[in-house]
């Protein structure tokens, strides 16, 4: 049987796992009403969805270094949800190693 206490007890990994779960739930949902977006859209990526975050090119914010709407798409956001869904697979294997 599984107790509850030993998960308890973990310093704080669970609750990262809980919130990298979160973010890694609301970059696949943005991805997929993204996808959904430019598909109805005959996959024209010179329109903007206006769904998902903006990403830029380095630290500048200026709207000249906006990343493309189809960088973002097939390359931005699918990175950004294997980034934190490696992080989140080694914080489940913590909390079910103990």
């Amino acid at each position: 049987m599984f107790s509850a206490e030993k998960y308890l007890d973990t310093g704080g990994v669970v609750v990262g796992a809980i919130i990298l779960s979160i973010v890694v739930l609301f970059l696949i949902i943005q991805e997929v009403r993204e996808i959904l977006f430019y598909k109805r859209n005959n996959w024209n990526f010179d329109v903007d969805s206006n769904v998902g975050l903006r990403l830029y090119n380095g630290d500048s914010t200026d709207e000249k270094d906006l990343v493309s709407n189809k960088s973002r798409v097939c390359f931005g956001t699918p990175f950004m949800i294997f980034g934190f869904g490696v992080l989140l697979t080694a914080c489940v294997a913590i909390i079910l190693s103990k």
